[in-house]
């Protein structure tokens, strides 16, 4: 695939994002999403461009959640999404505890550029909607848009940008915000 044929994407933290982060997540049972999640996805796919999910899932190193839990959790992502005509391109998940050094946890970039791979991504005319600074640090590292949404993790993070240890390139108070930012910026283009 050549360059040229390449388009961006918009890569999407799990929790604190998409959904309430009330700790390691471990049965489909106790996954939901935000209340505006669908509405903001449904916006941001007037664009075209397709959605990824990027999320760490160090639960899974630690032993608090199986794999197969995981599995589970994502499919009942991939259901609710469905049910409105919605579809995650990749799931991407990086199993590791921030100990073992990988470099695929956040905000190492393999988890990106693993998708771009595997997607035929261009990575610069991607977005990232994350809560946390590892999710602004990769969108960073990697050359894509980084949006900050001020749900989950997100007040503590803007704080950090507001003191100048972090620059996002949009903070918004929820998804649907961020969305409204994305589908704008794709109309100029």
């Amino acid at each position: 695939m050549h360059d040229s044929e390449k388009k961006g994407a918009i890569f999407l933290d799990r929790d604190g994002t998409l959904n309430p982060d009330p700790g390691y997540i471990d049965s489909p049972d106790d996954y939901e999403l935000y209340p505006e999640t669908v509405r903001a996805l449904k916006n941001l796919s007037t664009t075209g461009l397709p959605f990824i999910l990027v999320t760490n899932q160090s639960g899974i190193g630690r032993g608090l959640i199986e794999e197969t839990a995981l599995e589970a959790i994502h499919n009942k992502l991939d259901t609710l999404l469905n049910q409105h005509g919605l579809v995650l391109l990749g799931i991407y998940y990086c199993p590791h505890t921030p100990e073992e050094g990988c470099n695929c946890r956040k905000p190492s970039t393999g988890m990106f550029t693993q998708a771009a791979d595997e997607q035929g991504v261009d990575l610069t005319s991607s977005y990232m909607i994350g809560d946390s600074v590892a999710d602004v640090l990769a969108a960073n590292a990697v050359g894509v848009q980084s949006i900050l949404v001020k749900t989950g993790n997100g007040q503590r993070t803007e704080r950090e940008i507001l003191n100048g240890k972090l620059s996002a390139d949009f903070v918004g108070d929820n998804l649907s915000e961020c969305a409204e930012y994305i589908v704008n910026l794709e109309a100029q283009r």
